[in-house]
């Protein structure tokens, strides 16, 4: 499907989580990462473009925060919500994790919102975003109230999309 073997890497993995990822044409402007469009609960990757995997694993974090009726809507340019960014970094660390997929790759260098910073912030097992992943019954923080016991211990995730 892709050329590149990251990009069909991060692509098989948003997919196994129920996002869907194509190839496709991405016209320059309306989006905020070159060759990659948000669209109606997946994304399209423009191989032309030279798309960061990292940067398609970040798109599809946003997807899999948003409420399920923003998802199913959203096209292009996603919303600003800094919430949303925080879940979707830890979101993100949470599938590299799981996936195993190296932590420069998902937060490079060039990552807007400091890639090295975010590689020690994870790795040193602080995070940022994760009491909303909790919130939405995703996981939970160690040492967490009680009422959360029944969700994993994050990086471990219960489910990968955001519930209704």
């Amino acid at each position: 499907m892709f050329i590149d073997p990251q990009i069909q890497r991060v692509a098989d993995v948003v997919e196994a989580i129920g996002l869907w990822v194509r190839p496709g044409p991405v016209p320059d402007g309306g989006t905020l990462l070159a060759g990659l469009r948000v669209e109606r609960g997946g994304i399209i990757v423009d191989e032309t473009k030279s798309p960061h995997p990292g940067d398609l694993l970040h798109e599809a974090a946003h997807l899999a925060v948003m409420p399920p009726q923003d998802r199913d809507t959203v096209c292009g340019t996603l919303p600003a919500d800094g919430g949303l960014e925080m879940a979707a970094l830890a979101w993100s660390y949470a599938m590299a994790v799981r996936f195993e997929l190296p932590l420069d790759m998902v937060f490079h260098d060039a990552f807007t919102a400091g890639g090295p910073w975010l590689r020690e912030l994870f790795g040193t097992g602080q995070s940022t975003g994760v009491p909303l992943l909790q919130l939405w019954d995703m996981c939970r923080l160690e040492g967490a109230p009680p009422g959360f016991e029944h969700l994993p211990v994050f990086p471990e995730m219960a489910k990968w999309l955001r519930p209704a």
